[in-house]
């Protein structure tokens, strides 16, 4: 199987879409579509999640659900999402699950299994946080040399507060999402060495458009999982610094902007698919 990075790649260029749909179902609107109205908070999740993935899964190149939407739930919640990740699989959707996984030793080694295939979720990449170190990540890596599964790493988050300590400065003068920034790629060195993309990629928020630039050269082989554009404020037009010179590299995420659409647009919430799917279309053409 191809790694992480060529899959990713390959589904960019079959779709002609940067997209990445996250998955964050919010019960609160979910409830206002007629057909979800009577169904427990799991089964009117995940009925809400495979129309997205039906009706408009041929305009992303990957969906990313939100595990905290799912585990809240215990193990329906855990059956929801399992549901979704196989249709998501079915369609040629690779999943990022989003998890910022992060720990040491033999509970890195657990949280990695989200990524073996033969495992009930299976997903394709995972997002990680890694500040606990390089050993910390051992684990994950193992995942994508043993699987050619993906990482996605944070490196500069995309919520406002992420200043706090990640633009503070080290000794060295780098900022502390520079120095991760350089780890990743010291972890991309050598992996899927003939693919232009490696399987650690990193997250870097579409809020922050100027750290978009500085932070793509440092990790010129990571594809970057731009979080932010639509309800946080993040401009698609500012993103051209992303992509590498073949048009691939980085894949915008947006979320509640795209999900719940029809309220932006006006439309009773039956015709949800219908919103997403305009939504997704629009997109996908400013970010072309």
């Amino acid at each position: 199987m191809a790694g992480f990075g060529a899959r990713l790649a390959g589904r960019m260029r079959a779709t002609d879409s940067r997209v990445v749909i996250g998955l964050d179902p919010h019960m609160g609107r979910i409830r206002e579509i007629p057909r979800f109205a009577a169904m427990s908070d799991p089964d009117a999740a995940r009925e809400f999640c495979l129309g997205i993935l039906e009706g408009c899964h041929d305009l992303a190149c990957a969906v990313k659900p939100q595990i905290a939407f799912f585990e809240r739930w215990g193990a329906p919640g855990w059956e929801a999402l399992v549901a979704v990740v196989a249709a998501a699989r079915e369609r040629g959707l690779p999943v990022i699950l989003d998890a910022k996984r992060g720990d040491i030793g033999s509970t890195a080694s657990a949280y990695a299994t989200h990524l073996d295939p033969a495992g009930p979720i299976g997903a394709d990449a995972l997002t990680v946080n890694a500040y606990l170190g390089g050993d910390a990540m051992e684990p994950f890596l193992e995942a994508c040399d043993r699987w050619g599964a993906g990482l996605f790493v944070l490196v500069k988050t995309s919520n406002p507060g992420s200043s706090d300590l990640q633009d503070l400065r080290l000794a060295d003068g780098r900022r502390v999402c520079e120095a991760m920034a350089d780890l990743v790629a010291a972890w991309s060195e050598g992996r899927e060495a003939n693919d232009p993309w490696g399987p650690v990629g990193a997250v870097v928020g579409a809020t922050h458009p100027q750290d978009v630039a500085a932070l793509r050269q440092r990790m010129p082989r990571s594809i970057l999982l731009l979080p932010g554009v639509g309800a946080q404020g993040g401009d698609p037009a500012k993103l051209r610094s992303a992509f590498g010179d073949d048009g691939l590299g980085a894949c915008v995420n947006s979320s509640r902007s795209l999900l719940y659409a029809w309220e932006a647009a006006d439309l009773p919430p039956e015709r949800f698919v219908e919103a997403t799917r305009l939504a997704a279309e629009s997109l996908r053409a400013q970010l072309a």
